[in-house]
């Protein structure tokens, strides 16, 4: 003898519809229609499968995953749709966004992200709906903090950190970089997908052995131009007689990157680099040239017995 279906009575009956109805909030924002249809589809299946709960549950299963409005969420995503639009749930739904509204902008704030506007609410509720944890509201964060970092505006919490720290490093070291080279290099420390060390060895990799070709093997070997040329940069400032030598001063320049006669980089002793700064004209205005001559001329006098 087949199986006989559980029935349900009237009431129960009543309750299925007035439970589903809540489904008729989600159609006000479906452009497709499709939750509309599902549920008039479900309101005939009820009426007439006589409260068989099998035939009721059996179209249920099979015809809401293919209500196109649901089509691209998975199950959590369109359980949180559901159960938005239950107005017993609001209060509590409406709690539980604000909360990852607020975690969305304490990662905003902490690492200097503008959002256009509206899109906070918009990423709040999408963190609400998928069950986003914080690290992964921050993945989906990332998109806002390289356009950020990519654009003109002054960079705000970590990455603006980031970017004083690398322009810095990269100013004392002679690497002009701009914010567009730079952006790659924040985007990355901001995230942590690099960290300091890493992005300083990279960029000496990349640009400063070029620059300082008779040095490559030392920068390289992780040397800072900062210090491998301070005695040559000490040497300058000495005989030039001011506060500071760039890596952009003609003299230095010239002794950095000289080559030899077969066009080979090689590297300047001191005491030759000291002969270049004499012929410098900024030198012949200093007290230490006038010192020199003068000694000379001392020299000079007390060859032929004048003192």
């Amino acid at each position: 003898m087949a199986e006989e279906n559980e029935q349900l009575t009237p009431e129960e009956v009543r309750e299925i519809r007035q439970g589903y109805n809540f489904i008729l909030r989600l159609a006000a924002n479906d452009p497709t229609g499709s939750i509309e249809q599902f549920w008039k589809d479900l309101r005939k299946v009820i009426r007439d499968a006589a409260g068989d709960t099998t035939i009721i549950n059996a179209y249920v299963d099979r015809e809401f995953p293919k209500v196109e409005y649901f089509r691209d969420l998975y199950g959590a995503q369109a359980e949180a749709e559901i159960e938005a639009a239950r107005p017993e749930f609001a209060r509590d739904v409406e709690r539980a966004v604000d909360l990852k509204r607020q975690t969305v902008n304490d990662l905003i704030e902490q690492y200097g992200i503008v959002l256009p506007e509206g899109q906070l609410d918009l990423l709040a509720r999408e963190a609400w709906r998928s069950d986003w944890e914080r690290d992964e509201i921050f993945t989906n964060l990332r998109p806002f903090l390289e356009s950020t970092i990519a654009g003109e505006a002054d960079l705000m919490g970590t990455a603006g950190d980031f970017e004083t720290d690398l322009m810095s490093w990269a100013s004392r070291n002679g690497l002009n970089l701009s914010r567009q080279a730079a952006a790659k290099y924040i985007t990355n420390l901001t995230t942590g997908a690099q960290t300091f060390d890493d992005v300083k060895a990279d960029l000496r990799r990349t640009y400063l052995a070029g620059m300082f070709p008779a040095w490559s093997d030392r920068i390289e070997a992780g040397f800072d131009p900062e210090v491998l040329f301070e005695p040559y940069r000490d040497t300058a400032r000495r005989l030039l007689e001011v506060e500071d030598v760039g890596f952009d001063d003609p003299v230095l320049k010239s002794a950095l990157q000289r080559v030899d006669a077969n066009g080979k980089p090689v590297q300047m002793p001191l005491y030759e680099f000291e002969q270049e700064i004499r012929k410098d004209p900024r030198w012949q205005t200093t007290d230490n040239a006038y010192k020199t001559y003068t000694d000379v001329g001392t020299d000079l006098l007390k060859m032929f017995g004048f003192r």
